[in-house]
């Protein structure tokens, strides 16, 4: 069975996520880290975004989404970096056509 990691920087995306897995790959067990701090402009959100996509890759997870889409250069860097392939939920509540829209 597969484990999706998801790097949230708001908890309210969590209910959001586990609705459109539910929807849309039902059976996928998912695993979320909420880290606000990660919006704060300091020079080491590198850093913080590596501790976070190495707490994910250390619950094995098969994948990596980021629901911030200002982080994802850098989550998909650091993801790659360590085997895991990252994408992005452009918006949880869905597209227009209300079909979510993942981006690697």
């Amino acid at each position: 069975m597969a484990t999706v990691g998801f790097l949230h920087v708001a908890a309210a995306h969590v209910h959001a996520a586990r609705r459109l897995l539910a929807e849309h790959a039902p059976g996928v067990v998912d695993v979320h880290l909420v880290d606000r701090t990660l919006l704060e402009p300091t020079a080491d959100v590198g850093t913080r975004i590596a501790a976070r996509v190495g707490e994910l890759v250390g619950r094995e997870v098969d994948a990596v989404v980021c629901t911030w889409p200002a982080l994802l250069a850098d989550v998909v860097r650091v993801a790659r970096d360590r085997g895991i392939e990252a994408f992005a939920v452009e918006e949880l509540v869905g597209a227009p056509s209300g079909t979510p829209a993942l981006t690697a």
